[in-house]
C-alpha cells in the first residue's frame, strides 16, 4: 500500500503503520517523557496488579469494576508515558467521568463500587498531563 507509505531521507519507503517492538518501547517510554510520566506508569501497572489479585480473591461486582477502571486508567497512562496525545485525552476523560460519577450519586452505598481508589491522585496525574501537554503527538 504505497499510500500508506512515507519515504524517507535515505529513498527507503517506511509504514507509517509499523509496530514498534517490546524493547523500543519500553525503552520509549523511560527516555521521551518527564521522569514523572514513567514512574506513574510503574505506579499504575503496579496497582493493576494488586486490582487483579484482589478480583481473583474476591470476585464481587464492585471488584471487577474497580479493576475494569484500572485497565483503562493503565492503558491510558501507559499511552500517555509514549507522549500520545489520544491517551492524555483519555486519561482526562475517564477521571473527568470519575468526578462525575460521585458527584452525582448522592447515595453512598451505590457510589462506593463507581469510584477510583486513586480519586485525588488521578486529578493530580491530569494536571501534570495538562503541564506537559504540548509535547505530545
Amino acid at each position: 500500500m504505497l499510500f500508506l507509505s512515507v519515504q524517507t531521507a535515505d529513498n527507503k519507503i517506511k509504514d507509517p503503520y509499523h509496530l514498534r517492538d517490546l524493547k523500543t518501547f519500553v525503552t520509549d517510554i523511560f527516555r521521551k517523557p518527564p521522569v514523572l510520566f514513567p514512574l506513574v506508569a510503574v505506579f499504575h501497572l503496579v496497582w493493576l496488579t494488586m486490582s487483579v489479585m484482589n478480583l481473583v480473591q474476591v470476585t464481587a461486582p464492585a471488584t471487577i469494576i474497580a479493576a475494569l477502571c484500572m485497565v483503562g486508567y493503565t492503558v491510558f497512562w501507559v499511552a500517555t508515558a509514549d507522549l500520545r496525545k489520544w491517551g492524555a485525552i483519555g486519561y482526562i476523560l475517564m477521571t473527568t467521568a470519575n468526578i462525575v460519577a460521585w458527584y452525582m450519586d448522592y447515595s453512598h452505598a451505590v457510589r462506593h463500587p463507581y469510584e477510583s481508589p486513586l480519586f485525588i491522585i488521578d486529578l493530580l496525574f491530569c494536571f501534570f498531563i495538562m503541564f506537559y501537554f504540548k509535547r505530545f503527538r
